[in-house]
């Protein structure tokens, strides 16, 4: 790379565009400021967290060693903006993504009017809006833990794995801690402190069963790129050690631990077992030993509205369990909407499993139901999307997705049509599913019986629009294969379409057994025996 070229490309780096600030509440004895400075670069989110001292504070870095520091920087970048600025960075020295972490490094200090020696710093691909703060307290002990965290794609067991590169690449799936206290630590404290927080961490990791991305068989103890920032506060009793039995090490190991945990629920979706347990408030009514209850969430989902289409679906998971709920079935396209794509695009769409379907698989193992759930996908090998439906087994098994096979002219243009699959097994029972028009014509659900399928389910978006269907589709879908179909419709209204007429139906034997609708979200259910057939349940 040339001087010029050299000179471009760092200028281009170091420019930051601002777009706002977030402050973090923090004690007032750990005597710290904190924001969150959040941004874009080449089209994609980089995000820095900024902790300012109003003094230097003696600080121990994994990365940068002992300082005496008047700021810490946590970097976040987009997984691909590391990848792509990590390529171009590869020229500099061979060492691609640390290289742009330090010109952020040198660019933050410049921002803060100080020394690069007077920052310390760590850089993660986990993203700082799933920053996790937790303080814990005893006397006159104050100690503050902010964590980011990632272990899908880069757990390791240390002992186990095997390393790859001296110096290099750039980080993917990283825990990032930093600790502030408000007493003064010596440098012997500081550096026992790592053994504290790496404990603490690694007790996190065993707690949530994450296992090696490496080596599957064993319990992960970090990933491979996990960093550490530990400030010293200015007040006394002065710690000279911070090991477990020590009061001071007490506080560090659990708000490690707790801030770990809760950073890797935000970004992967990974809880502790039984702590997304829903608890019943009303009891449920009766069902029969022998019947499973299907509850159908007919949902009005807002088109675009990700963060409150997710909360609802929650919300109906959490009303389905309480009625005592076996398998619940959300629409088509629950999470996103209908007409989703022209408002908010699909750049934004992830691979499958994403951090919110890892929670609904937590949900589902804590409170033993199967989901069915309407989302669009991304595929992580071709990048192609896909409007699918995603199922959960009660163990909170991801037992896969299916995509929609017949995808509706523009609105679904943005979607890949599927080819089509195999029943999930669910409580011991194929199950086929389609999605909306994927039952107008007979051969997607001949398709499934062939398959060994034993009930058919339809999650849609059908508005009953004139020469759109469904007409008798459902109907004759039960009649051709034998079994019974259950299709979940959704409701409300979006600009483009009105739902809220719009039927959830069940249909066995070439007849429409039930049939429900409604104007605004609600929940559905019936009681399926398969030598007795269905029962309509009032909640």
């Amino acid at each position: 790379m040339n001087a010029l070229r050299h000179l471009a490309l760092c200028g281009l780096l170091l420019l930051s565009a601002i777009a706002r600030a977030g402050e973090i509440d923090l004690p007032a004895d750990v005597r710290a400021d904190a924001r969150i400075l959040r941004g874009e670069r080449d089209g994609y989110w980089e995000k820095r967290l900024v902790v300012r001292f109003p003094e230097a504070r003696r600080t121990l870095s994994t990365s940068d060693g002992l300082l005496d520091a008047h700021a810490a920087l946590n970097h976040a970048g987009h997984p691909l903006l590391w990848h792509k600025l990590g390529i171009e960075f590869m020229g500099l020295d061979g060492r691609g993504g640390k290289a742009y972490g330090e010109y952020i490094h040198a660019g933050t200090a410049r921002d803060l009017q100080l020394a690069k020696s007077a920052v310390a710093h760590m850089a993660t691909a986990a993203d700082m809006d799933n920053l996790a703060v937790v303080t814990k307290r005893h006397g006159p002990l104050t100690v503050t833990v902010l964590a980011t965290a990632g272990a899908k794609s880069n757990a390791i067991r240390t002992g186990v794995d095997a390393g790859t590169y001296i110096e290099g690449n750039e980080p993917a799936g990283t825990i990032n801690i930093l600790v502030l206290t408000n007493i003064r630590l010596t440098d012997a404290a500081l550096a026992r402190s790592l053994i504290t927080v790496t404990e603490g961490k690694t007790a996190a990791l065993q707690d949530l069963q994450v296992a090696s991305t490496y080596t599957p068989t064993v319990q992960a103890t970090g990933t491979g790129t996990d960093s550490i920032i530990v400030v010293s506060g200015t007040e006394g009793p002065q710690a000279s050690y911070t090991g477990g039995h020590s009061r001071i090490g007490e506080l560090i190991g659990k708000a490690s631990h707790e801030a770990v945990i809760a950073a890797l629920g935000k970004q992967n979706g990974l809880f502790l077992p039984g702590s997304q347990r829903f608890t019943a408030t009303t009891e449920a009514p009766p069902k029969a030993p022998e019947s499973l209850r299907l509850a159908l969430l007919h949902l009005d989902a807002v088109p675009g509205d990700i963060a409150g289409n997710r909360a609802r679906i929650e919300a109906g998971i959490g009303e389905a369990i309480a009625r005592g709920a076996d398998w619940i079935v959300t629409p088509e396209l629950a999470e996103t909407g209908y007409n989703f794509a022209k408002r908010i695009g699909t750049d934004w769409i992830a691979p499958y499993p994403d951090a919110w379907m890892s929670k609904l698989a937590a949900i589902a193992r804590d409170n033993r139901v199967a989901l069915f759930i309407g989302f669009a996908e991304r595929d992580a090998k071709s990048g192609k999307l896909h409007n699918s439906v995603a199922v959960i087994d009660r163990d909170g098994a991801l037992r896969g997705t299916y995509r929609k096979q017949r995808p509706i002219g523009s609105v679904e243009s943005w979607s890949t049509a599927g080819s089509g699959g195999a029943p999930f097994v669910i409580d011991g029972i194929p199950v086929g599913v389609l999605i909306c028009a994927d039952t107008y014509r007979p051969e997607p659900a001949a398709r499934l019986r062939a398959q060994g399928a034993a009930i058919l389910l339809a999650p849609s978006a059908w508005p009953p629009v004139d020469g759109m269907g469904p007409g008798d589709a459902w109907e004759r879908r039960s009649a051709e294969t034998g079994l019974p179909l259950v299709v979940n419709n959704r409701t409300g209204r979006e600009p483009e379409l009105d739902f809220s007429t719009g039927e959830s139906v069940v249909a066995s034997g070439g007849e429409r057994r039930f049939a429900f609708t409604a104007e605004q979200t609600r929940l559905f259910y019936v009681d399926w025996d398969r030598r007795q057939g269905f029962r309509q349940v009032t909640p």
